[in-house]
C-alpha cells in the first residue's frame, strides 16, 4: 500500500487556509460553456467515420485497430442480479488509460489541484471539470494523429515532479470488459505550471472546492471523485 500520509498531512494543512466556496468555479465553467463552440449530435452507427464493423463477427473497432472496440458479452448470474442471464454489447479496451490530478504548494501552504473543462460528446452541460489528465494509451501514442494530450509530461515523468500514489481503478463493468485505469496524484514543483499557458480550459481549485463542486449537478465528472478519494 502507498504511504501517501506525508501529503494527507499537507491537505490537512491546507485545508484550514484554503478557499472553500466553489461559486467562482461555477462562474468560471459556465463562461467557457458559453463561449466555447462544440456541438455533438446523434447520427447513424453507419455513418461513423474511421470505424468499421466485422462482416462476420458483426464487432465494432476504430480502423487504426486502436481506441474501444464493441462486441457481445454473454453473462450467467446464478443469484446474483435481477436475472439469471443476458447477453449485451460491451466495451473493450484492455490497455486502459491514465487519470491524473497535478496539484502544487502554493508559497502560503495551500495545496491546489489542476482542473480541466473538458468537453465530451454526451456531457450534460458539454463542459464539465475533468482530471488535470485524462487520456488512454492510445491518446498518449497520438493514434489519433493529433496534438500529445495536455501535461502528457507529468504523465510519462518527462519533467521534474513526485507521483504521490498511482492505483488501478476498474472502469465501470457493466459498460466496459476487464478495463482498470491508473488514478494518480502528481505534485508539480512550485510554479512551474500557469493555468493559462495550457490553451484557457484549465483552472485551480482547492480541495475544499472539489469537494463542494461534488454537491452540484453536472459540474464534476465521476473520474475527478475517484481520483482524490484516497484524500
Amino acid at each position: 500500500m502507498t504511504d501517501i500520509e506525508w501529503f494527507r498531512d499537507l491537505v490537512r494543512i491546507s485545508g484550514g487556509r484554503e478557499a472553500h466556496d466553489p461559486q467562482p468555479l461555477v462562474s468560471w465553467i459556465d463562461e467557457k460553456r458559453a463561449e466555447t463552440e462544440f456541438s455533438a449530435e446523434l447520427i447513424p452507427l453507419n455513418s461513423v467515420r474511421s470505424w468499421k464493423q466485422d462482416p462476420d463477427s458483426g464487432d465494432i473497432s476504430h480502423e487504426s485497430g486502436q481506441f474501444f472496440g464493441i462486441t457481445g458479452v454473454r453473462t450467467s448470474a446464478r443469484g446474483l442480479r435481477e436475472v439469471m442471464s443476458w447477453d449485451q454489447p460491451i466495451y473493450t479496451q484492455p490497455e486502459g488509460g491514465v487519470l491524473a490530478m497535478v496539484c502544487e504548494q502554493t508559497d502560503a501552504g495551500q495545496i491546489r489541484f489542476l482542473l480541466q473543462a473538458k468537453a465530451e460528446p454526451g456531457n450534460l452541460g458539454m463542459l464539465q471539470f475533468a482530471p488535470s489528465a485524462q487520456a488512454t494509451w492510445s491518446n498518449l501514442r497520438q493514434a489519433h494523429q493529433g496534438r500529445r494530450p495536455p501535461l502528457t509530461e507529468y504523465l510519462l515523468e518527462e519533467c521534474p515532479c513526485r507521483l504521490v500514489y498511482a492505483a488501478k481503478h476498474n472502469e465501470e463493468g457493466g459498460r466496459f470488459w476487464r478495463k482498470s485505469n491508473s488514478n494518480r496524484i502528481i505534485l508539480a514543483e512550485p510554479g512551474a505550471l500557469n493555468a493559462e499557458d495550457l490553451g484557457g480550459l484549465f483552472c485551480w481549485a482547492s480541495l475544499s472546492q472539489i469537494r463542494n463542486l461534488a454537491l452540484l449537478d453536472n459540474y464534476l465528472n465521476p473520474f475527478v471523485k475517484t481520483i482524490i478519494a484516497p484524500l
